[in-house]
């Protein structure tokens, strides 16, 4: 997928409401990720456990697009898993970096 838009990369939220929403993204990557590749310095995908909580795991996509409306989130049906793709525009990798920063 090849991202066009016309958004900022930025953020819009405050960095102490930034910094609990990584942590947010942390712990659903320890709850609801099973497997993680980063397919390019712009896509990540995310192979999500079975019966993890779709429902949560989509709340934080929407909050975290609202805030960095350059993310674009696609959740693949594979027949393996769900996989939760995230895509990022050149030059917004770094920002993509801070979501699996440990």
């Amino acid at each position: 997928m090849v991202l066009e838009m016309d958004a900022p990369i930025a953020c819009s939220l405050a960095p102490g409401a930034a910094r609990t929403q990584l942590e947010e993204w942390r712990q659903l990557r320890a709850w609801a990720v099973a497997q993680e590749e980063r397919v390019s310095p712009t896509r990540l995908e995310l192979l999500l456990k079975p019966n993890c909580d779709l429902t949560a795991v989509v709340d934080l996509v929407q909050r975290e697009v609202a805030c960095c409306p350059f993310f674009a989130f696609v959740i693949d049906v594979k027949a393996d898993g769900l996989v939760l793709v995230v895509d990022v525009p050149d030059g917004a990798s770094e920002m993509l970096d801070k979501l699996i920063s440990d």
